[in-house]
């Protein structure tokens, strides 16, 4: 057998080994976190009232409400953005009306505020009408409120795929990374204050009673859903060809060999096995077990799974003997309503405080 035959053999031989690589694959592991937080707002006591006032009000109970300006001057309200116009409204009219609702509760004789929106000033016009006491209001502010949460708690788990998650172990510099990206990528915790300013005025001597002002917060509370981190995994993997074929070839060798009066049988068995050896396609399979990604490379340091909704097929038509309808909230309104309820917090709190016993 001629060198330069061997020297092709051990060529193709080398061409048969096989090499080996490292990817990154995804797969359907993945870290996470949800959190948990409430929020008071920094609520305050409301003011006591003085003694003067109390005393004014077991004699004197023909009383009125003045709110702002904006609201006796009409005017301003139909040259008014909408956005103002939608204020003009909840403090014209729910204030008002939850005020002049809370003191007729308590016994007052309540002149309507739509009796003061005449060209002369309140305080004339409260004369006229035989009113005892002015409430002038001055301000009540309803704000949204974020970010004021007062306490927090991130709790972390690990999963895949749909199965169940379990806890986390995670280290501080990994609960510091979640807090960081919670605040840039998640809403925080939300809720709303009021602040009601007004004065108790007693209109036979235009003498300030009570001055009284009060930031009234509304509680928020706020629960994140899991926010997933997927994992990606380190996977040697080895290409090759098998090695069959050069077993083949080796049989056909050794066929001619002992059979060298007639080499042909060796020789086809051999052109059979080098032709697959050349021509058979490489495969690569993975070797060794993953190494996936640590918690300190994924959690909180790259961007969360975002979450798709399952694309379903065409309706089909429902048969049934019974039918059942549900209506949705608007959010917008869930939000006047809130507004709504927080107004009529701070007016029965005022309220509260002006009756309360000395």
């Amino acid at each position: 057998m001629s060198v330069g035959f061997l020297a092709r053999v051990c060529l193709l031989v080398s061409i048969g080994c096989g090499s080996t690589r490292v990817d990154t694959i995804p797969t359907q592991r993945y870290y996470a976190y949800t959190v948990a937080g409430e929020s008071s707002l920094d609520r305050e006591p409301p003011p006591n009232a003085p003694g003067k006032a109390l005393s004014a009000i077991k004699k004197l109970r023909r009383v009125a409400f003045v709110p702002p300006d904006t609201c006796l001057d009409m005017r301003a309200a139909e040259t008014s953005t909408t956005v103002d116009k939608r204020v003009l409204r909840m403090e014209c009219g729910v204030t008002m009306s939850e005020m002049e609702r809370e003191a007729e509760k308590v016994g007052f004789d309540v002149v309507t505020w739509q009796s003061l929106k005449g060209e002369a000033r309140p305080l004339e016009q409260a004369k006229q009408l035989k009113i005892e006491l002015l409430f002038e209001v001055n301000e009540l502010d309803v704000i949204a409120e974020s970010n004021r949460s007062s306490s927090v708690e991130f709790s972390y788990f690990s999963g895949e795929g749909s199965g169940p998650v379990q806890p986390l172990q995670v280290t501080e510099s990994d609960n510091e990374a979640c807090k960081a990206y919670h605040a840039r990528a998640a809403p925080g915790v939300s809720g709303m204050t009021s602040v009601l300013d007004l004065k108790m005025v007693q209109v036979s001597t235009g003498s300030v009673l009570w001055s009284y002002r009060h930031v009234e917060n509304a509680t928020a509370a706020a629960a994140s859903s899991l926010i997933r981190f997927p994992i990606n995994a380190r996977q040697e993997m080895r290409t090759s060809k098998p090695w069959w074929p050069w077993l083949v070839f080796g049989g056909g060798l050794a066929l001619i060999a002992a059979i060298p009066d007639d080499p042909r049988p060796g020789a086809a068995i051999a052109a059979g096995g080098l032709g697959a050896a050349i021509f058979w396609p490489r495969s690569t399979k993975p070797v060794g077990d993953r190494v996936y990604e640590p918690v300190s490379a994924v959690l909180c340091r790259r961007p969360h799974i975002q979450d798709t909704p399952v694309p379903v097929g065409p309706a089909q038509p429902v048969v049934s003997n019974t039918f059942r309808s549900q209506s949705k909230i608007n959010t917008n309104d869930v939000t006047e309503e809130r507004r709504r309820m927080l107004i009529k917090k701070s007016v029965r709190i005022f309220m509260k405080q002006l009756t309360v016993e000395e």
